[in-house]
């Protein structure tokens, strides 16, 4: 499986004094609480919670369905792109657009996220 798509939605979080931390490529910023029930439209959400030894987890929407699990492998980030390549015979491909700075955010949680998973080109 293979999934592709522009995100002009890229927000890095976290909780509970950095216990917490989430990357969220979206196509869509609907806020609305019952908005995910309608949802048509692809995100991917990659999180890790480093209160527990589990390596980070990633989930989707294609813009049919929801998935996820799996470990992500590899990453390779660019100033306008990210490839992710999962262990279950899927690639993530996500462009997006960033200023400098939130391009410098994005890079800081995705290292201390994926760790040595992550190749920045």
């Amino acid at each position: 499986m293979n999934l592709s798509f522009n995100a002009p939605h890229v927000d890095c979080t976290n909780a509970i004094d950095w216990e917490i931390q989430q990357v969220l490529f979206d196509t869509t910023c609907d806020d609305a609480d019952d908005a995910e029930d309608r949802r048509k439209s692809p995100y991917v959400l990659i999180s890790r919670n480093f209160e527990f030894p589990d390596a980070a987890t990633i989930e989707w929407h294609d813009g049919n369905d929801y998935d996820g699990g799996g470990s992500i492998r590899s990453a390779s980030l660019e100033a306008n792109r990210i490839k992710i390549i999962l262990n279950r015979s899927r690639t993530i491909n996500i462009t997006f657009k960033l200023d400098l700075n939130h391009f410098e955010e994005l890079k800081k949680y995705l290292k201390n996220i994926l760790g040595g998973r992550l190749k920045i080109e």
